[in-house]
């Protein structure tokens, strides 16, 4: 059994068992290199070594319109990159770590992680040979580009660029992770990664939102994965346990078990161009793709479509936010003519954007809220200062409840209060008998609690937590 329990704190990033783990480093274009072309010769060099430039071919680097053009699939997959071909759109896109390019044969308009960017030269096919311009791609891939005009050569380097790349970084805590922008397996099924920069999230507010996950993912299909599959979202139930105390300190601490059969769970750790930093967990077997595997997909189109599906998190200003699911049939619809949300973008819109429970509140009426993945689901969020709340959809009305613990039953007064589970009550009633028996808890006190409620507890069959 794979246990997953998120513990966060305002002070702590993420808990992982009791061992650090550094991430693997071993990526190509991480390390120093030098690759150094000339023009009409088919042969580069890359930190000295001497490889062909497009092997078996014989192609070379030649100069159109002053801009030096060159097949790139073998440089790209030298540095630990890929270079993929849609003959249909003939578009050439160009994956490297986090960022990608998209360029088109005979087209000046190119895009730098969706953003539209010109080209001072169009791609080209000469001799059947798809020629790129390389001083645009290596720029915009953060590497260092040389221009020798006497000896026609072309160097392209990172050595003086390396802080582009973000190094595992080892915390003098034994049990703290501190996610890179390298996606790092912490053990089977359970990831972490970073990601710096815009990830369109204003964009889709922007345009409106979406009234349901095929809108979601419509927008997802259009903006960030493009011709690269078909996602859908997944319908799966699951339970889920939270518990919001202090420590000592005065320290928020935030304790969720997500209760689920085994399953992939990717934590994110975001840092927006317009927002605030937060990291937040994903189930990536609720996206699905469907015309292959989503971990087939580029790793910075995984990162980006995982940020518009966070089940849980925790921003900056210690805001924490999570989404649980009450068995019951009816649905949240909102029809107010304000901008929609579905429950999962609602949860990344209040780790970006709210610095506290009230600001999350007002942030959330603005919006005509949807269910996601077809649940019917509340939210539980919790600040700095102690403040928790659960938020409610009645008849699609929005009802808020200070409550501590939120499990999977309706806690708002009415007619749906304790609609949910029994054994979601007897998890609620458990977790107010310890908080009442304890004014202050620390991170393993509260992982004991939590575990103490673990669907496993009740013969429920293996789960995630």
């Amino acid at each position: 059994m794979k246990k997953l329990l998120s513990i966060i704190s305002a002070c702590t990033l993420l808990v992982y068992g009791s061992v650090c783990v550094k991430a693997d480093a071993s990526i190509n274009y991480t390390d120093n290199f030098t690759i150094i072309m000339e023009i009409d010769n088919p042969i580069m060099t890359i930190n000295g070594l001497e490889t062909e430039i497009d092997p078996g071919i014989g192609t070379s680097p030649i100069i159109i319109n002053n801009n030096t053009l060159i097949p790139i699939r073998s440089l790209i997959a030298n540095v630990g990159g890929s270079v993929n071909w849609n003959p249909s759109q003939r578009e050439v896109i160009i994956i490297l770590g986090q960022n990608t390019i998209l360029l088109k044969i005979d087209s000046r308009t190119a895009y730098i992680n969706n953003k539209e960017k010109t080209l001072d030269t169009a791609p080209t096919v000469i001799n059947g040979r798809t020629m790129l311009p390389i001083r645009f791609i290596a720029e915009n891939l953060g590497f260092n580009v040389e221009w020798n005009n006497t000896e026609q050569l072309i160097t392209i380097s990172n050595k003086t660029n390396k802080d582009i790349f973000m190094e595992p970084e080892i915390t003098p805590y034994e049990n703290i992770i501190i996610p890179t922008n390298k996606e790092t397996e912490l053990e089977n099924g359970f990831s972490a990664v970073q990601y710096n920069g815009d990830y369109m999230f204003d964009l889709f507010l922007e345009e409106g939102g979406a009234s349901s996950d095929t809108e979601l993912v419509n927008f997802l299909q259009n903006n960030i994965v493009k011709n690269m599959g078909k996602l859908n979202f997944s319908q799966n139930a699951f339970g889920c346990s939270i518990i919001s105390t202090k420590d000592k300190n005065g320290d928020l601490l935030f304790g969720r078990n997500f209760d689920w059969y085994s399953c992939n769970a990717l934590v994110l750790m975001a840092k927006p161009n317009n927002g605030y930093t937060s990291i937040s967990t994903v189930n990536t077997n609720f996206i699905q793709n469907a015309y292959k595997n989503f971990n087939s997909l580029p790793e910075n189109i995984r990162t980006i479509v995982s940020m518009y599906a966070p089940l849980d998190g925790m921003n900056e200003k210690g805001l924490c936010a999570a989404v649980l699911y009450i068995d019951d049939a009816s649905a949240i619809n909102q029809d107010t003519d304000k901008p929609d949300i579905t429950t999962t973008t609602a949860v990344r819109l209040i780790l970006d954007k709210a610095a506290n429970v009230d600001e999350a509140l007002e942030l959330l009426k603005q919006y005509d809220m949807h269910d996601s993945l077809g649940m019917m689901v509340h939210f539980a969020i919790s600040d700095i200062s102690g403040k928790s709340v659960a938020i409610e959809y009645i008849n699609n009305e929005m009802i808020i409840t200070e409550t501590p613990v939120v499990t999977n039953f309706y806690l708002a007064k009415g007619n749906k209060q304790g609609i949910g589970s029994q054994q979601s009550h007897i998890r609620f009633d458990t977790l107010t008998n310890i908080l009442s028996q304890n004014t202050f808890m620390n991170m393993t006190e509260v992982k004991n609690a939590l575990e103490n409620v673990s669907k496993h507890n009740f013969n429920d069959g293996e789960t995630t937590e």
